[in-house]
């Protein structure tokens, strides 16, 4: 009977064992962050690897914080539809993107900031607000939020006349410059977009809205509280 009680005992240490053992693997798995081509904050180079500012960032933090983690470039609407489902471990975006933000913790303050400018060419008018584009053709980056002003710019909310999408950033100067529309909305701060219109003779911007972004972190993640603070933290210190 004694020997019986043993083995029962031991059996039931050792399933504990293996539970505790699985719950810290499953809290220490890698953890998986997705970015579009938004160079010089993050992009992924020829060979695979994640580069820019805040990619820098991002292996900063992970190693602080001792934590392994994958990474993908993804087309702008894959990336904002995966964001909302929930499939992405974090992210470093606007919160605009977000539909239901009970699936992110967002840190408490920004990591950088951007500004959404409007380009045009010659003498037209410049544009201080979205109204200023009234009856205008507007050149726009496929699946961008514009900081939650996308709505804004759709032709049937009565401001602007005919949108053209573009999937890169240097395809938006292009279409400018070939006269498909009469403005580009994009971020200043982009360095294909920079490099582009280094190419183009008189071409203008104003600043529309200037915009932060946040880290994003997946809610129902194991010790996903715990995991914000200390990136909180980490920030606090920048």
């Amino acid at each position: 009977m004694k020997w019986h009680k043993r083995c029962s005992y031991r059996l039931l240490f050792l399933g504990v064992g293996l539970l505790l053992l699985q719950s810290k693997a499953i809290a220490q798995a890698p953890l998986h962050w997705g970015f579009v081509h938004f160079p010089p904050f993050y992009f992924q180079t020829e060979d695979g690897k994640a580069a820019g500012q805040l990619a820098d960032f991002v292996a900063e933090l992970m190693a602080e914080l001792e934590r392994d983690y994958t990474f993908e470039q993804y087309p702008n609407r894959r990336m904002i539809h995966l964001l909302n489902e929930g499939a992405l471990d974090f992210a470093l975006v606007m919160t605009s993107v977000l539909k239901d933000h009970s699936l992110y913790r967002i840190s408490q303050r920004p990591i950088t900031s951007m500004q959404l400018s409007a380009f045009w060419l010659g003498e037209r008018s410049e544009v201080e607000r979205v109204g200023d584009l009234f009856g205008s053709r507007v050149i726009l980056m496929s699946g961008f939020s514009y900081g939650g002003m996308r709505f804004m710019l759709e032709p049937g909310y009565g401001v602007v006349r005919e949108v053209v999408e573009v999937n890169e950033h240097a395809l938006g100067i292009e279409a400018l410059r070939l006269n498909r529309g009469d403005y580009l909305l994009n971020y200043k701060e982009t360095a294909t977009l920079q490099s582009a219109v280094d190419d183009v003779a008189d071409i203008h911007h104003s600043v529309l809205k200037t915009i932060d972004v946040y880290f994003l972190l997946r809610a129902d993640l194991p010790d996903s509280e715990a995991l914000m603070q200390q990136i909180d933290q980490f920030l606090s210190q920048q």
